[in-house]
């Protein structure tokens, strides 16, 4: 066995209904003064956020609110509708540590995977000097510290495993989507309570479903695998085969299948953070600076494509059997099937990946705006980062155009 290493995780809290243990959390960390990050559609249920507001009150905890799509003052705290933020954004950071007379205790950020990237970069934001801009990964000049803020990550979403990494993604639209990363910015807790899914509108669930699957499917097949991401991917992908379609088609009330998919997506973050990524990710990188395409309907549509020609390419190799095994392996993990030869296990996979894309009734990438062009520019601007095979530029434009 090779010698490895693994990223620190938080501590976890699982489970329906352990919201209730959010004010606990905040007391072991010292803090009666927070700021709450939150999606809107995070909180668009009455019961949820009574519920929340409930929680800090009998704590005792002064809450502070600020959506992660807005900046300060722009919108209140549980308004409807979209701000100006698709992602999250340095601008929103910066502004929101400017409009702040003084740096909370904690930060608990609830919602999806912008909602906490927004926490998680706030959390070292009060603690750095200038703008959170300067220290994202080939971006900025700077390095971050590692100083941070407590920070409770709570999902309402399953899809990015934020709240299980180190890293928060940062968005300009048409100039980057770039990282913050140090070892100590992964949350001090991540309370995941799929009760909170429930009311995850359904285009949302299927999306950050779909990226969930990418991320675990990827880890898996990294160059940079190890027997742990192994053994936890394929478990997750095994949690996701069995609840990604109940939750799609009735989230709003199975509760079981909104706790598979959570699940999944804890995995999949503590995968990628050890792991690493595949060229799906490369290309998503690269599309999410240029495109206003949803990060996880890119990564679904994409998906299928990408592992059925890397079927192709490995299959053409000398050295590809032990990368064939593992895709089978992922095949009968997703579709819960044993049977039949290694070649009809891979295409399991394929077939289990197009009919989630159709289930998820992912529209084609053009109707977000891309074109051929733009595909083109994607495809130079981006990379295959860990993955078993070495698409070219002109293989990833061609799994661009497929989904198109």
């Amino acid at each position: 066995m090779n010698p490895f290493s693994l990223a620190r995780t938080p501590e976890l809290i699982f489970g329906a209904g352990e919201i209730v243990c959010l004010g606990e959390c905040l007391s072991r960390l010292g803090a009666a003064d927070v700021l709450v990050v939150v999606s809107p559609s995070a909180v668009a249920d009455v019961e949820v956020r009574a519920g929340i507001a409930r929680v800090f009150e009998e704590a005792g905890i002064t809450a502070s609110y600020v959506r992660y799509d807005s900046l300060p003052g722009t919108l209140g705290p549980f308004e409807a509708g979209q701000g100006p933020y698709r992602e999250a954004s340095p601008d929103v950071v910066d502004a929101v540590v400017a409009a702040t007379d003084q740096c909370p205790q904690a930060i608990v950020a609830i919602g999806g995977g912008s909602a906490i990237d927004t926490g998680k970069a706030l959390s070292a934001a009060f603690l750095e000097e200038g703008s959170i801009t300067d220290y994202l990964e080939g971006v900025g000049t700077r390095a971050p510290s590692g100083r941070k803020v407590p920070f409770v990550a709570v999902p309402t979403t399953a899809g990015t495993g934020s709240e299980a990494t180190a890293n928060a993604v940062l968005s300009r639209q048409a100039a980057f989507k770039k990282s913050l990363r140090h070892a100590r910015l992964v949350p001090d807790v991540a309370l995941v309570d799929p009760g909170l899914q429930l009311s995850c509108p359904r285009a949302q669930t299927a999306a950050s479903g779909l990226d969930a699957i990418t991320q675990l499917l990827e880890a898996y097949l990294s160059r940079t695998a190890t027997p742990f991401t192994d053994a936890l991917a394929l478990d997750g992908l095994a949690a996701a085969g069995r609840s990604f379609l109940p939750a799609v088609e009735r989230g709003d009330s199975d509760v079981g299948a909104r706790a598979g998919m959570a699940y999944a997506a804890w995995l999949s973050g503590v995968c990628l953070a050890n792991a690493g990524l595949g060229t799906v990710h490369g290309l998503a990188g690269a599309a999410g600076a240029l495109a206003p395409v949803p990060h996880g309907v890119f990564c679904g549509a994409l998906l299928p494509h990408v592992v059925e020609r890397t079927i192709e390419a490995v299959s053409r190799r000398r050295d590809g059997s032990g990368v064939l095994s593992k895709i089978a392996a992922a095949g009968r993990a997703l579709s819960s099937q044993s049977g039949g030869s290694l070649e009809a296990q891979m295409h399991l996979l394929v077939d289990r990946l197009v009919e989630f894309a159709r289930v998820a009734d992912l529209p084609r990438l053009s109707e977000y705006g891309m074109d051929t062009a733009l595909a083109r520019v994607i495809a130079e601007a981006g990379n295959n980062k860990q993955h078993p095979h070495e698409f070219d530029v002109d293989e990833r434009y061609e799994l661009l155009e497929r989904a198109l």
